[in-house]
Parts: structure tokens; C-alpha cells; sequence
């Protein structure tokens, strides 16, 4: 059964998620919280596997909580939450370390969903996000192309993923890109995280160097 703490500005919020998660089974909300700073106690007390965090708190965005947390040793998973798809911080904390982000809007359901994905190691976004992550390898490629020449960085995009990405961007769905590639939408939402994983590199490798001081 997998342990979560919700971080959301409103009870009621809270109260929903908490009534998606249980009523799906197999997740048990452990603690609650409203702001980063009460979040840090209870998570350093409860020790969850998963964490799903609202990116707009009481005191202010979640997105150094986040950091926070992706650098701990024993990082639980992080879902970052937002009620709107264009909202910028989406994509904000994927770069900050979270494995997942959700547009949940008033959906319900969509949270429960989010959460079954993130623990089965997928990651789902939308079309803004895809775009950002294009626009992120494109400036990289151009920031490596000066120290490594033509040779591929393995933090560069490779060209199916670089294709995926451009198909995610433009409005394709998973399960039709899944359903085009004769593959199941699980493994592509694999892929994503993949992609999610280089996005992340520098600060996973800051992490390592800290630790080894």
C-alpha cells in the first residue's frame, strides 16, 4: 500500500483528494498539510512513498519544497498539482524534481489516475509542457554543440523521444500515439519520465556531489 501526504492551500481540496485516493484502494493518506514549511516535519515524521503537492501553497509555490525533497536520500515521489494546463509551474517542477505533474482541474478522478501512473514509473503532460521540454533540449543541444562538437550527449534528446515530444506538443494523445506505435500507452508514458529523468540531471548530479563532500 503505498503511504501519500497531500500538500494543498485548502481543506477541501485536501478533503477530495484524499476521498479519490482512498475510494481507488491500495493508498493510504498518512498526513496533510497546507504550507511548505508545516510540510517539512511531517514528511521528515512519516517517511511517505509518494507525495502529492497542489504548486500554489499557503506560503507561497511548492517549487523549493520540491527541490527539497528531490534531494533527499531517500526521495519519496513527487506529483506536483495545478488547476489550470497552461499554469507555468508545471512544468517549473518537473525541472525542480518531481516525477509527475497533474492538470486536475475539477476532473475527478484525474488525481487517482496521475498518482496509478507516477507509481508504476510514467509520466504524463500536456501539449505547454511538451513544448518546454523541446525548447529546454534545444537549448542545451545548442550549449553542447560548442564543447562536444556533433558528438551525442547523453543528456541530449534522442531522435524518438525528440519525436515524441513533437507529437505531444502539436495535441497528440498518449493512448493514440500508443495505439499508432503498436505500443502500450504505459510504455510511452515510460519514456516520458525518461525524457523527465534528463530534464533533471543537473540537479540529481548536484545532489550526488554534495554527498560525496
Amino acid at each position: 500500500m503505498s503511504r501519500i501526504v497531500l500538500l494543498a492551500r485548502e481543506a477541501s481540496t485536501a478533503q477530495q483528494w484524499r476521498g479519490e485516493l482512498v475510494a481507488v484502494g491500495g493508498h493510504e493518506v498518512v498526513a496533510v498539510a497546507d504550507s511548505s514549511r508545516a510540510a517539512r516535519a511531517l514528511l521528515e515524521r512519516h517517511k511517505p512513498n509518494l507525495v502529492v503537492c497542489e504548486l500554489r501553497l499557503a506560503d507561497g509555490t511548492a517549487l523549493a519544497m520540491i527541490q527539497w525533497l528531490a534531494l533527499q536520500p531517500q526521495c519519496p515521489l513527487i506529483v506536483g498539482v495545478a488547476h489550470d494546463e497552461a499554469e507555468p509551474l508545471l512544468y517549473q517542477a518537473l525541472r525542480s524534481g518531481a516525477d509527475n505533474v497533474c492538470a486536475a482541474g475539477g476532473t475527478r478522478g484525474a488525481l487517482a489516475v496521475c498518482v496509478n501512473q507516477t507509481l508504476r514509473g510514467e509520466t504524463s503532460f500536456t501539449p505547454q509542457i511538451a513544448q518546454a521540454l523541446l525548447d529546454h533540449f534545444e537549448h542545451l543541444h545548442a550549449q553542447l554543440a560548442h564543447t562536444v562538437g556533433d558528438e551525442q550527449s547523453p543528456l541530449q534528446l534522442e531522435p524518438p523521444q525528440r519525436e515524441l515530444l513533437m507529437k505531444l506538443a502539436v495535441g497528440y494523445g498518449i493512448d493514440q500515439l500508443a495505439q499508432a506505435r503498436q505500443v502500450s500507452s504505459r510504455r510511452l508514458g515510460q519514456q516520458l519520465h525518461a525524457i523527465v529523468r534528463k530534464l533533471q540531471w543537473d540537479l540529481r548530479a548536484g545532489a550526488l556531489a554534495l554527498s560525496l563532500v
